[in-house]
Order: structure tokens, then sequence, then C-alpha cells
């Protein structure tokens, strides 16, 4: 009779890789940004050989694992009565071509530490192969609250539902300003980065109080500033 001992348990089914070997792995394809084919390489100098198949069912199979993780974060980032959302263009292989193209990453952020509040903040993130409005809609086809963006028409959309409250960024209207002072600095660039400037230092003096101070400060001190902005603005 021939007794044969349980198999180890693997995050993966019929795999061998380990926890360790996956995990390093990931980290050395979305950290270090080493492509499978390069890791695979690497392996073989040490005389292990792995097929770039095999390792990309490892990475999809980590993903399958993690995928009750992303849902949770994605649970938690979207209960914020108040989201953070930007996109950033992203390098892809565009197969058969020999070239790259450009696709996006969207980002929804959760952090209320600036007012006050200790909930634990935290990033979701979602890649789509372009930038058209019907990426971020569908993302945030149930969200209710506050949502501070660039001006990107996709939003559009969003706003008109009434389930959604824009909010605009700071951050994107000072940078076309900046970009075109550093090229050619003029009166106008001066002085609306001057004004931007005094608003930021009163958010920095409030950052982390209580939302009902940061609401009376900005209505005392915020307010009057980008009131006269405005009506300098319209006069240029």
């Amino acid at each position: 009779r021939i007794a044969q001992a349980p198999a180890p348990s693997r995050p993966i089914a019929r795999s061998f890789a380990g926890p360790g070997l996956l995990s390093h792995v990931m980290i050395s394809k979305y950290l270090d940004h080493q492509p499978l084919y390069r890791q695979c390489q690497i392996y073989e100098r040490e005389n292990v050989s792995l097929s770039e198949s095999t390792v990309g069912d490892w990475v999809g199979g980590v993903h399958e694992l993690l995928r009750p993780l992303i849902e949770a974060l994605r649970r938690h980032v979207f209960a914020a009565e108040k989201l953070h959302t930007d996109d950033t263009p992203i390098k892809v292989l565009a197969p058969g071509t020999g070239k790259t193209r450009e696709a996006r990453l969207w980002v929804y952020a959760r952090d209320d530490r600036p007012s006050g509040d200790t909930t634990a903040p935290a990033v979701w993130l979602r890649y789509s192969p372009d930038r058209k409005g019907i990426h971020p809609q569908t993302h945030l086809q149930h969200y209710t609250g506050i949502l501070q963006a660039d001006a990107f028409a996709g939003y559009d959309k969003i706003y008109a539902s009434g389930r959604v409250i824009e909010a605009g960024c700071w951050a994107h209207a000072r940078r076309k300003f900046h970009d075109i002072h550093v090229r050619q600095a003029t009166p106008i660039t001066t002085h609306v980065l001057e004004r931007i400037a005094a608003l930021y230092k009163i958010e920095s003096a409030i950052r982390g109080s209580l939302p009902n101070l940061r609401q009376s400060t900005r209505q005392e001190q915020a307010k009057p500033v980008v009131t006269a902005l405005h009506a300098w603005i319209r006069e240029q």
C-alpha cells in the first residue's frame, strides 16, 4: 500500500507557485515595471525555466484572488460623501503594430483627513483603453455626493443626473496659468497665481480642522478673494 501526503495548499489551484513567488512576480511587474518576458529571462539565468504564458496565468490568477479585496476597496471609497477624481495617461502596447498607444487610469480617492476626519483614506483605480466619458459615467453610476474633478466634459452627464454635486479643482485651474507663466510671465498670470497662492495659504492654516471651522473661515477669508478674482478675470 502506497500512501501519499496531501498536496500543500496553493493560492492558485493546480499550480506549483507559492505565495512568495506570486508576490515577487506581481511586485516585479507592477511596482518595478519588469515585463513578464524579462522576468522569465532572469529566472532562466538561475536555471529556472518558466514560460511567459505560465507566468501570465499566475498574474491572472492573482487578480482573481484579489477581486474581493478590490471590490471591498471600491465600496469603501464610494461610500465617501466627497470624492476626488482624475485620470492619468499610460502607454500600453498596441499588439501587431510594434508601437504603443495611450490608455487611461481613472483614479478615485477618498481622503477627508484635511477636514479632521479619521476615516481611512483609500484610492480605487480603473483602467480604460481610451478617455471616453462613458468610463467615469459607468464608474460613478451609483455614486451620490460631491465630486472634485477637472473640467473634462465626460463628467457633465454625471452632474446632470442631480445625484452628484460638482466641486471644481483649484490645482487644475492653476496649472494652465502656471504653464503660461513659466514660458512667459505676464501681469495676468502673475496676478492669478498670487491670488490662488493666497487661497492656498488660507487652506494651509485650516487643514485638519473640523468642517464647521473650515466653512466659516472660507466664507470670511477665501470667499472675498475668489469673488474679487472672478470679477477681475471677467474684466480682462
